[in-house]
């Protein structure tokens, strides 16, 4: 007889505690997803005032007491470049590492990487990348010779506005002026569709 009396009770506290571990599952989904949107402070927002649209911006060497962005390496150098797509596409250069390492990291507005790639994808000792809207990439594929395409490595953009970050890593103190003067190697500049 106690057996099943304490059956339905068993089976209630489980329904409880499974509903409860249900709503703290679903609180934290809906929280991780909407943190980013309402985010006053993201990196796009940080770099934003410190240059105009397609201008080099090589950033300050992190220190323990004031770092732009959180998390960043004090060994490596690093500069960005904003880009609107609303007056045609980007061409992006860079210069590839001549020693340790150096990597283009393509970011929405709302911070999220859309692209990334590393020197090892250098051609020639120079990392060029075109970034286009997909009515951008339509319109260049359109007028292309089917004979010679274009060799361009082309990066669709989820937005319009968005940043590039180059990072070198300095692989010692003594070499990070060389790392920051190649991270201020990267150039953006808005390229008109053809015609």
């Amino acid at each position: 007889m106690k057996a099943s009396k304490a059956a339905p009770r068993l089976a209630g506290v489980l329904m409880v505690a499974l509903g409860a571990l249900l709503v703290g599952a679903i609180v934290h989904i809906v929280t991780v997803l909407i943190v980013p949107v309402l985010a006053t402070r993201d990196a796009f927002a940080r770099l934003r005032p410190l240059g105009q649209v397609n201008a080099t911006v090589a950033l300050e060497r992190p220190r323990p007491d004031q770092r732009l962005l959180p998390y960043s390496d004090p060994a490596v150098a690093s500069a960005f470049c904003r880009f609107d797509l609303g007056a045609g596409p980007v061409r992006v250069r860079a210069p590839a590492s001549r020693s340790g390492f150096a990597s283009l990291s393509f970011h929405t507005r709302r911070g999220s990487v859309f692209y990334a790639l590393t020197d090892k994808a250098a051609v020639k000792g120079r990392l060029d990348v075109v970034v286009v809207t997909p009515g951008q990439l339509r319109a260049l594929t359109a007028r292309e010779d089917e004979d010679d395409p274009s060799q361009d490595l082309r990066v669709v953009a989820t937005t319009n506005e968005g940043l590039v970050v180059m990072r070198v890593l300095s692989l010692s103190p003594g070499l990070y002026a060389e790392a920051q003067a190649q991270a201020r190697g990267l150039s953006c500049v808005t390229e008109p569709l053809p015609k």
